[in-house]
Order: structure tokens, then C-alpha cells, then sequence
């Protein structure tokens, strides 16, 4: 099969890449991206900046999804694994430094690392093997001792002596609603229209597809679905089969506060980190439990028990709290691609959307637009859901 090279995808990297499946072989010049999270809004810039009339169709309002509920941490290490997963977000998280400076505004990236420590010796031990596990694949991340831990949090009390703690240099996390509505302004300034409230409800004939939504019909060359947790309905429209599976997550929200936090924190229990706006997002995870049928209750509960971490702010009061229905794909994986049932309707949805998002971006405008098939894509078809 004949290759080509995508180079300089970003950073002096490069990837392979195969030739395509569409038949036709020519560049589609109407696309309509249907999803106005950070990955839709990613794809529909890269798509944007290349020339293409690309219209983005989003029910509600951008970031409306489980974007807006995300806890937006930037990393290749929390369970990344094979290693063709922990190397497509590590590339990714790279890349946030390339379009961090490519767009700018409010898609402002907080660097910084993220700092975990375990109390427990089971779980001391666990940490200690996975930091080496990281190191053999060449990630930033290497063990600390409490001073140092210390000071790079000193607004930090741990409940009990650390007996492993680590830090993951480049990791970072961003205001996800924030950073959707600067990669969609930024598509908008290279061309692209962005139609919300617009629900799609129907994906007409191929050649070109008619696009139905509440506001119209829209002729398309190619349909990309970035819609999250609504794939399998919209993918079913088209004949394809997308499964996912349930992921509730919890977050509290406190209100904004003096400088507390630098880094994200993964502490015995949970994960917390502080917006640039001043805000402390906490997850779910100190709660000991999954989402229950009271969950501003359990805000409350989650953000005080954090809060016994951080001596400076015990006089922080919860804002609001989200649950996030998070997009997780039935294997765990992203799927991404177009499907032979439909070779004009492209797939992509994942749990890592936040992490993500620049590489998909970028690689699915040069899936689309160059009718190639990248090889760092390969794993993560949506044949492998087939029937």
C-alpha cells in the first residue's frame, strides 16, 4: 500500500500514515462537525485553518456536555496503558504547548505537574512501581520525598506521613469551558460557522449527506460525530454501532479563593486542583463512593473532606456541584475513524477527551482532508465494534 508522510505535526514530530478508504479520493470541501465540546471544537479548528466550510452543530451550547464537567487534567499517566494509548496522550499533552501558543486567550494551560502520594504501604508500593513503569517509557515523573513534596505544595497537610509521594513535571489542566470557547471563536476566525442550539436529528443520504436539525438542513461531504455520550444514538442514524459504557463522575466546585494549590493534587482519596479564576474543583473521589441520589450532599462532603488537606482555606464554601455522565467507550478506548458502513461519517469519541484533544484535532483534519489513514489512529477504529 502506497504511504505518505504527515510531518511537522507539531513540535518536530512525525508520524506515518496510510493511504486512505474513500473512493472518490477528493478533498472534501463541506464538513459538518456535530458536537461542540473540546473535541468537536478542536476538529472543527484544524479543519477550519486548513480552508474547508466546516459548520459545527451543537444542541445546546458549547461545552454544555461533559466537557463542562470535567476535572481537565492534562496527562499520560493516570492508567494510560498499552503503551499505544500512554503514547498517543503523551504526544497529545506536547501538543497542548503548540496550540496553547497557536490560539492563546483563554486556552491558557496550567503547567505545573501533578503531585500524588500514598499513605498506605500497599498502596506506597503500587505508586512506587508505577512510577517506574512511567520512567521506562521515558515520562517525566520521578519519586519525592516530604520535604520536596512540601515545597512544592506548601499549602498542603497531609492527613498522615507520606511513605511515597511522586511528581509529574509537565502534567497541567485547563478550564475545559473555557478552552472549547476559545478553539471555537478561533475556528470561527478562520472561517467556520457555529450554530447553537441546533440538534441534529437526522443524517439523510450520502453524496452529499443531508444533515437535518432543528435549524435546517446542511449539505455535507463528510460528518464527523463528536457528540460524547450521544454517539451510539447519532452513530445508529447512520447504521453504525458505537457502544459505551456508564461513567458517572462527581465534582464540587468552591468558590473562588486566594491562591491555594499550583499543581493538580491526587491525594489518598480523591483529586483536587484550583482554577486560574481562583476556584477549587474537587472529585468525586473523596467521597469514598460512587455518585449518590443526594449529590450536593455529597459535594459538600467531598469538598470539606479536601479541605482538611489545605489548613488556608477551611472557609471555603461550595459553589455548585456537576455529575458528568463522562463518553467512555465500551473498551475503554477512543474510537476514531470512519466506518465502511458509512465512509463519509467520521466517529470520534472518548473518555481522555480533555488530554486529547489537540492531537485528534489535528490528525483527524489530516484523516479527512489528506485521505490518509494515521497509523497512531490504527488502534482505535470503529470496526472493531461491528456486528
Amino acid at each position: 500500500m502506497r504511504r505518505r508522510s504527515l510531518l511537522q505535526l507539531f513540535a518536530g514530530v512525525s508520524v506515518g500514515a496510510l493511504t486512505g478508504f474513500r473512493s472518490a479520493g477528493q478533498t472534501p470541501r463541506r464538513v459538518v462537525v456535530v458536537g461542540g465540546g473540546i473535541i468537536g471544537s478542536s476538529i472543527a479548528y484544524h479543519l477550519a485553518r486548513r480552508g474547508i466550510q466546516v459548520t459545527v452543530c451543537e444542541k445546546e451550547a458549547p461545552a454544555a456536555g461533559a466537557t463542562s464537567r470535567s476535572f481537565a487534567w492534562i496527562n499520560a499517566s493516570a492508567g494510560k496503558r498499552p503503551y499505544h494509548y500512554f503514547r498517543l496522550n503523551r504526544l497529545s499533552a506536547l501538543a497542548y504547548r503548540h496550540l496553547e501558543a497557536e490560539v492563546g486567550g483563554d486556552l491558557r494551560v496550567q503547567w505545573g505537574g501533578s503531585l500524588e502520594w500514598a499513605e498506605d504501604a500497599d498502596e506506597a508500593s503500587t505508586l512506587r512501581r508505577a512510577v517506574r513503569s512511567q520512567q521506562a517509557w521515558g515520562y517525566p515523573i520521578r519519586l519525592v520525598d516530604d520535604r520536596e513534596l512540601r515545597a512544592l505544595e506548601p499549602g498542603l497537610r497531609t492527613r498522615e506521613q507520606p511513605l511515597a509521594a511522586s511528581w509529574s513535571e509537565e502534567e497541567g489542566s485547563v478550564d475545559p469551558e473555557r478552552a472549547t470557547r476559545a478553539l471555537l471563536a478561533a475556528a470561527e476566525g478562520e472561517g467556520a460557522e457555529v450554530r447553537y442550539p441546533c440538534e441534529v436529528t437526522g443524517l439523510g443520504g450520502a453524496a452529499p449527506r443531508r444533515v437535518r436539525t432543528t435549524r435546517g438542513e446542511i449539505a455535507a461531504d463528510v460528518v464527523v460525530l463528536a457528540v460524547g455520550v450521544d454517539t451510539p444514538a447519532l452513530a445508529g442514524l447512520a447504521g453504525l454501532r458505537v457502544p459505551l459504557r456508564e461513567s458517572p463522575g462527581l465534582l464540587a466546585h468552591g468558590k473562588p479563593a486566594a491562591r491555594l494549590l499550583d499543581r493538580v493534587v491526587l491525594a489518598p482519596g480523591g483529586a483536587m486542583k484550583q482554577k486560574l479564576d481562583g476556584s477549587l474543583v474537587v472529585s468525586g473521589g473523596f467521597s469514598g463512593r460512587p455518585v449518590s441520589d443526594d449529590p450536593a450532599g455529597q459535594a459538600e462532603e467531598i469538598l470539606s473532606r479536601a479541605l482538611e488537606l489545605l489548613p488556608d482555606a477551611r472557609d471555603v464554601e461550595l459553589a455548585r456541584h456537576t455529575v458528568g455522565w463522562r463518553p467512555l467507550p465500551e473498551d475503554g478506548f477512543p474510537v476514531l475513524g470512519f466506518a465502511t458502513a458509512a465512509p463519509d461519517v467520521y466517529v470520534a469519541v472518548m473518555h481522555s477527551g480533555i488530554t486529547l484533544a489537540p492531537l485528534v484535532g489535528r490528525l483527524v483534519a489530516a484523516e479527512i482532508l489528506d485521505d490518509v489513514q494515521v497509523e497512531l489512529l490504527e488502534p482505535y477504529r470503529p470496526a472493531r465494534f461491528a456486528r
